[in-house]
């Protein structure tokens, strides 16, 4: 018994001392060991809570449903292990000033003084809590600076950013170029409306059909868009709409060359509508956005790239028998056979 008593011991002796292994831990609470940090059943709980929140804003998390939820979480601990490990490995530390400094500088990117309003519009803006979006920073600014230090990740070309758009032109919005005749009531009397309607009708007769006419029409001094022939230029879809509602809504169901039914907008003027051209939002303008969202499809996709090749480096332990089963990975090896003296 004394023996079997010795290698129990020794057993627990030579388990890699990481920064999660406490006195008590059984080899039954550790799930993995990655390099010298040690997973643990206790921070397995931690990563599943911290996952459940996170995986609602990052969809990344969830691109690869693969396995049960407790091997994604598992998945999800090491390779924010791999992180914490490469970073000391390059000496990059992380302290509540560094914390504190990160905070004020967006702070002050933001201008915002307020750190009650500061909190308030990072919930807005990222989805996040801000404990989560707080504690999260130490793994952000590690996992940036290893990407300039470790994983460049290359500039898209042109043709990238062509090829982008041309298989993207729904999802990038588009502009229009239209002509309106507004009539503006004189007043709010009933007479006035009958005779601002009668007007504008008779106009949506004349203009019906007759796009010359509508152009001469546009041009009268009783149309209060009568600048330009009544021309509203090419313009985003999001700029018409952040200026009247009812009109983009209008034009966006118009066919090229057509005209509109008379209606009447947010500011109570009766209006016809010409669509003279609609198109996807030009490439020029929009050429950084794709830029910027390329980037970080390749970051990504890099940084995805980088894990899988240090998880070979790495030397990586897994003794939770679901994890491995799900991989088709063989149990661990057993190095310490312990067997009672008799036999």
């Amino acid at each position: 018994m004394q023996k079997k008593l010795f290698y129990f011991l020794l057993l627990f002796l030579l388990i890699p001392s990481g920064k999660n292994v406490y006195p008590g831990d059984s080899l039954n609470s550790i799930l993995a060991i990655v390099g010298s940090v040690s997973i643990t059943k206790f921070d397995y709980e931690d990563g599943l809570e911290k996952y459940e929140k996170l995986k609602k804003f990052m969809p990344d998390l969830e691109k690869k449903k693969e396995g049960s939820i407790k091997s994604r979480v598992l998945d999800f601990l090491i390779m924010r292990a791999i992180v914490d490990l490469t970073a000391d490995e390059e000496t990059i530390q992380v302290n509540k000033s560094r914390i504190e400094g990160e905070i004020q500088k967006r702070m002050e990117l933001m201008q915002i003084d307020d750190p009650k309003k500061f909190e308030q519009v990072i919930e807005s803006q990222t989805g996040l809590p801000y404990d989560l979006w707080v504690g999260e920073i130490p793994f952000q600014i590690k996992k940036a600076q290893l990407m300039q230090i470790r994983i460049p990740t290359q500039l898209p070309n042109e043709e990238e950013i062509q090829d982008w758009y041309n298989k993207n032109k729904t999802k990038v919005g588009f502009e229009m170029r239209y002509r309106e005749i507004a009539l503006v009531p004189n007043g709010s009397s009933i007479k006035e409306e009958q005779r601002i309607f009668k007007d504008i009708s008779n106009i949506y007769k004349k203009v019906r059909g007759n796009r010359s006419a509508f152009i001469s029409l546009a041009s009268s001094s009783q149309n209060e868009s009568k600048l330009y022939h009544g021309l509203m230029d090419w313009s985003p879809a999001f700029e018409i709409f952040n200026k009247s509602k009812v009109i983009a809504s209008v034009a966006a169901r118009m066919g090229i060359g057509t005209i509109s039914e008379v209606f009447r907008d947010e500011k109570k003027r009766y209006c016809i509508l010409l669509l003279e051209g609609k198109r996807p939002t030009p490439l020029e303008h929009i050429r950084t956005g794709i830029q910027n969202i390329l980037y970080r499809e390749k970051e990504d996709m890099t940084f995805a790239r980088w894990i899988e090749q240090r998880r070979k480096e790495i030397n990586i332990q897994i003794f939770d028998s679901e994890y491995l089963n799900e991989h088709g990975l063989p149990l661990p090896s057993q190095e310490f056979v312990i067997k009672d003296s008799d036999e």
